[in-house]
């Protein structure tokens, strides 16, 4: 004869390990749907790729940064239409993205500028990557792009430094941004990479 009462108890924990067991499948649903609308916020809406609010936490997983931006990018905006200069970004956009591994970082940081964090300590890589990039870029021109028209010439300037130099983000950030800017003032469509053996400033310049 069965005994109610031991009956009544087992349904109770019975019931209890149920509302756990959909208690805890809830949470990972949760947690889930927090990872996803993360993912969404620390991108960009045009490109797809990371934007800025990725960047501490990207900084700290990677040892060398590329930073660069179309050159001219306003007259081409002016010359063929903002239509023309999303298609071109997001054109770029894809090529940055191929060019890279997974464990690096693609991030829009403004406008037409990039920056590439690099999970790997050797700047040679990084100068070398860069320079596919920009090889890769050139020859967009004269390619039949998604609005129809034809790719006009477009280049790219790059900045290439070391990161974790005894500096924080924006110090690592100041280093490869002179060094773009080292790229453009000597002619745009070039690499330049920050020496870090130097006390001065000093670039070396590659085209």
């Amino acid at each position: 004869m069965f005994d109610l009462e031991k009956l009544r108890l087992t349904e109770m924990v019975l019931n209890e390990a149920l509302e756990k067991r959909k208690l805890l499948r809830k949470i990972e649903e949760l947690k889930f749907q927090k990872q996803e609308l993360e993912k969404q916020l620390s991108k960009d809406k045009l490109t797809g790729l990371y934007n800025r609010q990725i960047a501490e936490e990207a900084y700290l997983k990677t040892k060398t940064v590329i930073m660069c931006d179309i050159d001219d990018f306003k007259v081409l905006n002016d010359s063929y239409g903002h239509n023309f200069g999303d298609i071109v970004l997001v054109k770029i956009s894809n090529i940055l993205v191929n060019s890279v591994r997974d464990t690096d970082y693609v991030i829009r940081w403004g406008g037409e500028e990039f920056v590439i964090l690099i999970d790997n300590h050797n700047l040679s890589i990084a100068e070398s990557l860069a320079e596919r990039i920009r090889n890769k870029v050139e020859t967009l021109e004269g390619e039949l792009l998604n609005d129809g028209t034809k790719c006009p010439k477009i280049t790219m300037s790059f900045g290439v430094a070391r990161l974790h130099g005894g500096s924080t983000l924006d110090g690592d950030i100041k280093k490869v941004d002179e060094a773009l800017y080292e790229s453009k003032k000597s002619g745009k469509n070039s690499v330049t990479v920050f020496d870090e053996q130097s006390k001065t400033l000093a670039f070396v310049k590659r085209r």
